[in-house]
């Protein structure tokens, strides 16, 4: 597989069209097995979406220099008046990738700021994925840039590259355990995509599953004891816990449809993810753990994925289709309001906030 999963289904996302928001009521969904919170909830903060947003514009550019160039933006401080650098948590900052096809790019963009975006990558291929490590000062990302897809990590400022896997295979998914100590990604180097381990700097390659399924699109619980991921193992994709060493596989959701991209909450007790359970398009569902209480977040029919956490747990970046291109959105979790973040006519998408 030359592409994330992701574009396994892009030609049905692209089928689709933007459609109202809506949310539905909640449910219940009975998985095979029930896992108790991995977390003590934390206190709710209330966020604020105001009209003031600026969206991003981005129109990515190539050039043959292998050499990066970026300017960072610095992560504001405490003092900008604009109240948007501070909704989530954390530094007011998003990395994302944009671009054609096969020709993405990372961008990193500030919340609220009337700066564009910065392109951090700037080469000629894909630059997908990326993922912000805990402390902030690297990013995670998949690149083709070498031939095939690796893992690669970045200083937070894109000028320094390092390739992490380097080898003839597809890896993707990377995720950062909470320590930042290890990085779990998703690889083909044994003949089928499994879950693997690695420290943070490459070394000490680790499997952790090992079946004939597709087990990819990993994420960490907040105190790094687990690890939620989908997998085909059972027929269709559907999510799972396991520890973070491999052991203890527990099956999370039961439904013929379709389920992708996991993501944790930061206080531990839920997980969200896309699945098209309920249109056939791809919303993004929220799953209470210990309750097995089960709600659509987004109820549209257009197509909504790769759902991220704010640091502080109260938003959701996400990726959509509604307004006819992929743009990068935020979700209020607590009144469920949608606003675009982005606005470019490139393929926005795989967004994480800064912590």
């Amino acid at each position: 597989m030359r592409r994330p999963y992701l574009y396994l289904f892009l030609s049905l996302f692209l089928s689709s069209l933007a459609c109202t928001l809506g949310v539905a009521p909640r449910s219940v969904l009975t998985p095979a097995t029930t896992l108790a919170p991995s977390a003590t909830p934390s206190q709710t903060v209330t966020a604020r979406l105001t009209a003031t947003l600026t969206l991003a514009t981005s129109a990515p550019t190539q050039t043959q220099s292998f050499t990066p160039t970026p300017t960072l933006i610095p992560a504001p401080s405490l003092a900008l008046t604009s109240p948007l650098p501070l909704l989530g948590g954390g530094a007011g900052q998003i990395v994302y990738h944009s671009g054609p096809t096969g020709e993405e790019e990372i961008y990193l963009l500030t919340l609220g700021s009337q700066q564009p975006p910065v392109n951090l990558t700037n080469l000629i291929g894909a630059d997908i994925s990326p993922r912000w490590s805990p402390d902030s000062n690297q990013i995670a990302f998949v690149s083709d840039r070498d031939g095939d897809r690796d893992i690669y990590v970045m200083t937070a400022d894109g000028r320094t590259v390092i390739n992490l896997t380097n080898n003839a295979v597809a890896d993707d998914s990377p995720a950062w355990s909470p320590d930042g100590q290890f990085i779990t990604f998703s690889s083909e180097r044994d003949g089928n995509r499994e879950l693997y381990r690695m420290l943070s700097d490459g070394a000490n390659v680790t499997r952790l599953t090992n079946d004939l399924a597709f087990d990819q699109f990993p994420t960490y619980s907040p105190d790094g004891a687990q690890i939620v991921f989908s997998s085909n193992r059972d027929g269709n994709p559907e999510i799972y816990v396991m520890g973070a060493d491999g052991t203890e596989v527990q099956r999370l959701t039961e439904d013929p449809a379709d389920d992708y991209y996991p993501a944790w909450s930061p206080d531990g007790t839920f997980i969200v993810w896309a699945s098209n359970r309920d249109s056939g398009a791809f919303d993004l569902f929220k799953l209470t753990l210990g309750t097995n209480a089960l709600q659509n977040l987004t109820n549209n029919r257009a197509q909504d994925a790769s759902p991220i956490f704010s640091p502080d747990g109260t938003l959701l970046l996400f990726d959509s289709n509604r307004e006819g291109n992929y743009e990068i959105y935020i979700l209020d979790l607590a009144s469920l309001g949608v606003t675009r973040v982005t606005n470019s006519s490139g393929f926005d998408a795989s967004g994480d906030w800064r912590p």
